[in-house]
């Protein structure tokens, strides 16, 4: 199994319908507050890896998918009941990761870089402990190598673990053109990463 292949099946993706986002987002539009929790329990977990990858530690993942999470609740009235919430949940996401990212890039690279080091050499297995942040710290870097739109693709379905469906409708194309993209794009980190391409790969995860 390949690297991103791996990191997919780790992340679940969302298991909800659109039938049953828009039942609770009606009882969200109807005063029920306290229904939000059940949005923020169900896309979280993904919300904090896509904005982890991007952003590159956990603390300002955190605040990422808090400012997203309230951003899209000051905004439901503007969701349209039927149409899939996580794509536009998504898209909202990468729009404000974008942001931070631009803005603070280059200090949250140096905070990882520290803060990875000292979690290191505090594990009792320390050598496995390195090799592993190696990996990660390769895939991660090969990632930003590439273009911002097949970024974006592997992102969405490989770490956040949106189906192809839903990760289409964040970058505004049909399924079949961002299976394209993810197939680019593992074609580029092969090169990248100067891995041999896998024979059965082309349909990983999809």
């Amino acid at each position: 199994m390949s690297r991103l292949g791996h990191t997919r099946s780790m992340n679940q993706s969302p298991g909800a319908t659109a039938g049953s986002d828009s039942s609770v987002i009606a009882q969200i539009l109807a005063g029920d507050s306290q229904a939000y929790a059940r949005l923020v329990d169900r896309y979280g977990p993904a919300l904090f890896r896509f904005c982890r990858v991007r952003l590159g530690n956990d603390a300002e993942a955190e605040d990422a998918v808090q400012d997203v999470l309230w951003r899209a609740f000051r905004a439901l009235a503007r969701f349209r009941l039927g149409q899939p919430f996580p794509a536009w949940l998504f898209a909202i996401a990468a729009n404000r990761v974008k942001t931070r990212y631009q803005a603070h890039g280059r200090d949250q690279a140096l905070f990882e870089a520290v803060t990875r080091e000292e979690r290191t050499r505090r594990r009792p297995d320390a050598e496995a402990a390195a090799l592993d942040a190696l990996v990660a710290d390769q895939l991660r870097a090969a990632i930003g190598r590439l273009p911002a739109t097949l970024r974006l693709s592997v992102e969405l379905f490989y770490f956040s673990g949106l189906p192809v469906k839903e990760a289409a409708r964040v970058v505004g194309v049909g399924s079949e053109a961002f299976k394209s993209r993810l197939l680019r794009a593992r074609r580029r980190l092969e090169k990248i990463l100067g891995t041999a391409p896998q024979p059965d790969g082309e349909s990983e995860g999809m």
